[in-house]
């Protein structure tokens, strides 16, 4: 409960402080050195519903929540900590001619934080969003 009060407020300020990529690269540091084994199929069900909940409550209770990408990046490293290997995922579409951009956590193909319908709402990225890993194209360089 407590990381689930913490995190999303040091992922807030390091995305203003750092930039997305850092935070995201800071947060896979953290949640991979802290990691426990790599969880068996039959308990990860059981730890991603706890920290849902967790995020959920702290959110509900304490008003800790920030933007979709933050609880995403938050939701993610939590779960990576606990060895669990899931994806951010990015989407966009275009509404009342404006552009929106959308970041949610999947698990083997399945969202956690939103509902299922959202890979029908959004185009979404091929690959999960890695930002402490792109590289500029080299045409770019």
């Amino acid at each position: 409960m407590l990381q689930a009060l913490f995190v999303p407020v040091l992922v807030s300020a390091g995305f203003r402080l750092l930039g997305v990529a850092r935070t995201q690269a800071l947060l896979r540091h953290w949640a991979s050195s802290g990691r426990s084994r790599t969880q068996p199929p039959e308990s990860a069900h059981s730890n991603i519903q706890a920290v849902c909940r967790a995020q959920r409550i702290a959110k509900r209770r304490f008003g800790v929540g920030g933007t979709c990408l933050t609880r995403s990046f938050t939701l993610w490293a939590l779960l990576l900590r606990r060895g669990l290997s899931t994806d951010v995922r990015v989407g966009f579409r275009r509404s009342e001619g404006k552009l929106e951009g959308h970041a949610w956590v999947e698990y083997e193909g399945h969202p956690l934080n939103e509902s299922r319908a959202v890979n029908g709402e959004y185009s979404v990225f091929k690959e999960p969003a890695a930002f402490d890993a792109w590289q500029p194209p080299d045409c770019w360089r």
